[in-house]
Formats: C-alpha cells, sequence, structure tokens
C-alpha cells in the first residue's frame, strides 16, 4: 500500500473539532510573551555588542519559542512561571546593559515599551495587557506589516525549533550560533514598527536560508546516527499485549523509549510523521518497535482515544489534547498542557508503570502495511531518465508528498490527465502510468525536494528547465522551506489548503504578495500558469 493513501478516510479533527485553533486566553498570554522575549532580544543583541553577556537568554528563548507553534492547551501557571522567568532576566540584561554604557561612557538605547518591569502583575493583569497590545498592534501596524512579523514569527519557530533538536545531538557548532543570532536580530526587528519592508524581507530570505543549512545538517546527523533512510514496508497491525504510543517527529526521543523498554516486554507504536523512523536502519534493530497506529494528526482526537495505552508526545509535535483523557498522556515538552505528565532526564519509569496498568491489546487486528520511505540511490535513476530526455521537456513539476484526501485526490488525476507532452512529472502521492510521470512513495518533509532540485542544479548546469512545486503537506516548518525554496530558484509554487493555525488565508496572501506562492485552484488552470499560457 502506497503511504498516505487511504481512500475513504475524510474525517479530519482539526475540522469536525475546531481542535486546531488557538484561544482567546491563551492568544493573548502568546502576545505578552513575544513582548518580553523581543525586548530580551534587544538587550542581548546590545549586550554582545559590548562585549556582555546574557548566558541564560540563548535557553529561554529557544525553550520557550519552539514550543508556541504547538497547539497543545498550555498550562496558565506555566505561561505565568515563565512570564517571570524572562522578566527576571530582562531586569538583569537592562541593569548590566546600563552599567556597561556606564562604565564605557556611552548613551544606553532603549525601546519604546508598555511593560512594567518593576510591578508585579497577577495572570489577569497580564492576559489584559496581552489584550491591549494585541489592539495596540492591529491600530498602529499595517496589516501587510502585521502579516510580516507574523512571517517572521513562523521563521523564528521553526529556527527555535531545529536548533533544539540538532542540540540533542549534542552538537556545538557555529551553525547553532549562526542560527541564534537570526533568531535575536528576526526577535529585535518586531521591537521596531518603522523598519523599511526591504530590510524586513532580506532578514527573512537569510533566517530561512540559515534555517535550510541547520535542516540540512539534521538529516545528515538522523542519517550518521540512524543509517541512510530506505524504502521499508511498515506495519498497521496490531496484537494483544501492553503498549505505548509515540507521536512527533524527535527521532532521538523515541530512541529513548525503545531504550528503555526494551527489556520490558511492552510493544512501541508509532504515530504521525514518526512513522518514518521504521524507514532507518537503527530502528529495526528494535524488537519492540512494532508498527504504525492510527491514521495519522489529522485524526489525532480519535487516534489517542482509542489507543489502549500511554501516549508519549515528543517535543514539538502538533497534536492539540484538549479533548482527550488525561492521565494516559506524557510529554518532554517544555510547556506541559494541565493532566499530561512530564518526562524528565529521560526517565521513562511513569510511561511503563501506566503501560503495564493500562488494558493494553485485548486481541489486536491485522491491517495491510504500508511502503513508507524513498531511497535515494532510486530517486536519482529516475531523474536520470528524465535528464536523458530533458530535450523533450521544458517543464517539471514535483508533487510533493501529503496525506491524500478526497479533494486532493480528484485534483491531481485531472491534473495528471491533462498533462501536455511538454511537462515531466515526478510524484510522491499520486500514481499514473505515463511515460512522462514517474511515482515514487513519500517522505517525511522536504528533504527529497531539496534533493532532487540540488541534484537538477548539479547536472543541468547548461540547460534550462523550470520547476513548479506542489506543497500540501503543512507544518511548523512550511513557510520558511516555502521562501527558501523560492529564493532556490523554484519558478512556480502551488500550496494546498492547510489548517488555519498552520497558514490561514492572510498569511497566504502575504506569501502570495511577496513571494509568489500560489494557491491550488483548478487543474487546468493551474498547468497553464506552468506551461506560461498565462504570461
Amino acid at each position: 500500500m502506497f503511504y498516505n493513501y487511504y481512500d475513504n478516510y475524510q474525517y479530519d479533527s482539526c475540522v469536525s473539532k475546531g481542535i486546531c485553533s488557538v484561544g482567546p486566553k491563551t492568544s493573548s498570554l502568546q502576545e505578552i510573551l513575544i513582548m518580553y522575549l523581543k525586548l530580551l532580544a534587544f538587550y542581548t543583541i546590545e549586550l554582545q555588542q559590548l562585549n556582555g553577556h546574557n548566558n541564560d537568554a540563548e535557553k529561554v528563548i529557544l525553550d520557550t519559542i519552539s514550543v508556541l507553534m504547538s497547539n497543545l492547551e498550555t498550562q496558565n501557571e506555566q505561561f505565568s512561571k515563565t512570564l517571570l522567568y524572562i522578566k527576571t532576566l530582562l531586569i538583569d540584561a537592562k541593569k548590566t546593559y546600563l552599567n556597561l554604557c556606564k562604565e564605557k561612557g556611552l548613551d544606553a538605547k532603549f525601546i519604546k515599551t508598555n511593560i512594567k518591569l518593576d510591578k508585579t502583575q497577577s495572570l489577569t493583569q497580564l492576559i489584559h495587557q496581552g489584550e491591549q497590545e494585541y489592539a495596540l498592534r492591529t491600530k498602529h501596524l499595517s496589516p501587510e506589516r502585521k502579516n510580516l512579523f507574523e512571517i517572521i514569527g513562523f521563521i523564528v519557530k521553526s529556527l527555535c525549533i531545529n536548533i533544539v533538536e540538532l542540540k540533542s545531538y549534542k552538537t556545538d557548532d557555529e551553525l547553532e550560533k549562526e542560527g541564534f543570532n537570526k533568531i535575536l536580530i528576526l526577535l529585535n526587528f518586531l521591537n521596531y514598527t518603522d523598519t523599511d519592508t526591504n530590510d524586513i524581507l532580506d532578514i527573512i530570505n537569510k533566517s530561512s536560508e540559515t534555517d535550510y543549512k541547520i535542516y540540512k545538517h539534521l538529516q545528515a546527523l538522523k542519517e550518521e546516527s540512524y543509517g541512510i533512510s530506505e524504502e521499508s514496508e511498515v506495519s498497521y497491525s496490531t496484537r494483544p499485549n501492553k503498549a505505548i504510543l509515540v507521536a512527533g517527529t524527535n527521532l532521538k526521543e523515541l530512541e529513548n523509549v525503545l531504550d528503555a523498554t526494551k527489556d520490558t516486554g511492552i510493544d512501541i507504536y508509532t504515530h504521525g510523521e514518526m512513522i518514518f523512523a521504521h524507514t532507518y536502519p537503527k530502528f529495526k534493530e528494535y524488537s519492540n518497535l512494532i508498527g504504525q497506529f492510527g491514521v495519522g494528526i489529522e485524526n489525532c482526537l480519535l487516534d489517542f482515544a482509542t489507543f489502549p495505552g500511554p501516549i508519549l508526545i515528543t517535543r514539538y509535535a502538533t497534536e492539540n489534547i484538549e479533548y482527550l483523557y488525561r492521565g494516559r498522556l506524557f510529554t518532554t515538552d517544555y510547556f506541559v498542557p494541565k493532566g499530561v505528565i512530564k518526562i524528565e532526564n529521560n526517565n521513562y519509569d511513569e510511561l511503563i508503570r501506566s503501560a503495564n496498568e493500562s488494558r493494553g491489546f485485548k486481541r489486536g487486528k491485522q491491517k495491510e502495511a504500508v511502503t513508507a520511505g524513498c531511497v535515494k540511490s532510486c530517486v536519482k535513476e529516475q531523474l536520470n531518465k528524465f535528464i536523458y530526455n530533458i530535450d523533450k521537456y521544458k517543464h517539471l513539476v514535483i508533487i510533493g508528498p501529503e496525506t491524500q484526501n478526497k479533494r486532493n485526490r480528484i485534483y491531481y488525476e485531472n491534473f495528471l490527465k491533462n498533462l501536455s507532452d511538454d511537462i515531466f512529472v515526478i510524484s510522491f502521492s499520486y500514481r499514473n502510468k505515463s511515460d512522462n510521470v514517474i511515482s515514487l512513495n513519500g517522505t517525511t518533509d522536504f528533504s527529497i525536494i531539496y534533493f532532487i532540485i540540488e541534484e537538477l542544479k548539479e547536472k543541468l548546469l547548461d540547460k534550462s528547465i523550470d520547476i513548479s512545486v506542489f506543497i500540501s503537506k503543512c507544518d511548523k516548518h512550511t513557510i520558511s522551506n516555502l521562501i527558501n525554496l523560492k529564493n532556490m530558484g523554484i519558478k512556480n509554487i502551488f500550496l494546498s489548503k492547510c489548517a488555519p493555525v498552520l497558514l490561514n488565508p492572510t498569511l497566504i496572501k502575504i506569501l502570495s504578495q511577496y513571494y509568489d506562492i500560489k494557491s491550488v485552484c483548478h487543474p487546468v488552470d493551474d498547468l497553464k500558469i506552468i506551461s506560461g499560457a498565462d504570461d
């Protein structure tokens, strides 16, 4: 079975329950957090320029922002404690900065802000302050500037998540420093409402490029740690036994769980994008890694509710668990929702105890396995066929991996049916038996798309062919990748519908305005854009 192909599946937890939205109280708290963090970025940059240091700033910025993208129902008390801690850092940073300016005989710089650093505020007051800040920002910022700042927020989040994951491999290289400096610069841009638009776009472009470099380095580290990803058959069947479900994307945490449970007799299942752990040779060595459970993130509400054991939600997972039964949910995340148990210092004793006390699978169920992953040598082989016949084609289209549904399936069936002879398609989601279409299995992220583009750039230096890419799977890194792909020279990028919490219509409009990102419309009309018939 081809990965992500579910013929009859139409249910979507985001749509049916509205769980991919953020509540007004949480939104206000996030607003005040950003106020604190952008001011902390300002003082950290100023201290760096004076050879001063704010050693705790990096950790708090990375840990806080890396989970703001998550839709977890965040515990208000924890928000309050985090704000209090950041306020303490701000007071210390400001004091150190003013003292250094005084010692060096320099005029201190100041940022206009509504934050009262010397005033103790209750959670209710903080929420009210966040509401006021949002109202002021809406009043004084043009819609265009507001959305550019929102894009900055997405780039910052993507950078934070990638840097923290990079740190989990215990590296200490220049990329981490480069990435964090970009985060500080981006956050500091949010302090100013009159910055030139071109300057904002310039730092967004440079930061998305740095984000890609970190991402590429992460892929190399994963292959170094777990072996080269390969096409693999993944079981969706279950068997009678106690079990733990691991959701998210963090392979290091899955490895930790597998190591902690390998002698316990407990089965481990993966969920959603974690399926691609099964494509790495290292994870095939674990006999307790049984397979994949459930449909995926769009169906997390039903998947999690029906799993008969504890569930570990790894860092930065996007599942919203507000509607789920608590007591069997665990996380390693920095922010912990009320009723969810925090895993610290890789101690999984409570998770294992919960698995043993849960009912587990009583009978098990046989289901059709799926094929996941993609061998790069296979991709190269198919690319060589295209390159050999390149004079026949003017356009290359890459249809990226996606979670398929009826609407998309109908679109792409018509799209492939109406191809002209001068368009060549590489599809990672839909199969079609045509000379100008090759179908390969999907992967979890943008890595295979980048791989194809870099291979073509290397081999087609003297050829002129435009490339179009269709993106249908949206995640916390999508905006950063869209911008980077555009800056790499991709002519057309088409985006399918995403959950509003990831890409709302206004953001899509601003991406269209500055980066010519197109929304998927009608197959025939989109093919005209690709072929240049609309020019």
